[in-house]
């Protein structure tokens, strides 16, 4: 069973990566496995550092954040369950390969907040990057529940989530027994 678990920057992508593995299952955020995801020029393909700050449409236009193809095909095609935890532009490129797809959600006021409160990460500090994000998440739910992804609220804690996550996998997951 391959599962996906995607959202815009401060959804809570890794720290429910980092809670699957603490349960004991396979999880994977290829943004932080070196070598899975970079960021690319859209127009050449060359890997590149985005500017900071992010000037506005950047991502739109110039950088988007990628998922290598034959790691991630690699990774995929290994027999054992697997969440991948994580967001790229090229994410539609691997739809295929998974059984369950769950879409991270949450409102506006609490997203610019997460983005603004978090540590360790830049994504999201600059006003103009910050006003992209929040104009470009809504849209990508949309797609991803017209494909039928499962909304997750994040408002919730990481154990509930994983909960939640689990229990909507738990017949593949009894099957495969």
């Amino acid at each position: 069973m391959k599962v996906l678990i995607t959202g815009f920057p401060g959804m809570g992508k890794s720290a429910i990566a980092t809670e699957l593995k603490r349960r004991g299952h396979a999880a994977y955020d290829p943004e932080t496995i070196r070598g899975y995801g970079y960021v690319t020029d859209r127009i050449t393909g060359k890997h590149l550092h985005p500017p900071a700050p992010v000037p506005a449409g950047w991502f739109d236009t110039v950088g988007a954040q990628t998922w290598d193809q034959l790691k991630m095909r690699h990774l995929l095609a290994q027999p054992e369950d697997q969440f991948i935890c994580g967001f790229a532009h090229n994410i539609h490129e691997f739809y295929e390969f998974f059984d369950y797809i769950f879409i991270l959600t949450l409102d506006d006021v609490e997203l610019e907040q997460r983005l603004l409160e978090r540590r360790g990460s830049r994504i999201g500090k600059d006003a103009v990057e910050l006003a992209d994000i929040m104009r470009l998440h809504h849209q990508y739910e949309r797609s991803l529940l017209a494909r039928g992804a499962i909304a997750l609220n994040t408002q919730h804690g990481v154990p509930e989530l994983v909960d939640t996550i689990l229990r909507a996998c738990e017949q593949t997951l009894t099957d495969k027994r």
